[in-house]
């Protein structure tokens, strides 16, 4: 992968982070490492809530995303330093 094209991924993990951290608000704090972004939650958000939660996250990304040319690494953590849990937001078929 050549710098500029990691500089793109790094760009599109920043703009989902801040994207997501504005969605989650007071319930998660957010942030990005190129092309990983971590959220870290309360231990409640991320046995109760979670999957709500990744819905909205995948339907918000692609709405304000929908071309994006590499993948992305979507790490939930508790604060508490419990369970970790990672996903996949897939680049575009298009």
């Amino acid at each position: 992968m050549n710098p500029f094209e990691l500089s793109q991924v790094a760009d599109l993990g920043g703009e989902v982070a801040k994207l997501l951290q504005h969605e989650l608000g007071s319930h998660g704090h957010v942030h990005a490492i190129a092309s990983r972004v971590v959220i870290s939650i309360n231990k409640f958000e991320g046995e109760f809530k979670l999957g709500n939660m990744l819905q909205h996250i995948y339907r918000t990304v692609d709405q304000h995303f929908p071309v994006r040319k590499e993948h992305i690494s979507l790490v939930v953590k508790e604060l508490e330093g419990g369970a970790e849990n990672v996903f996949k937001i897939w680049k575009s078929t298009t």
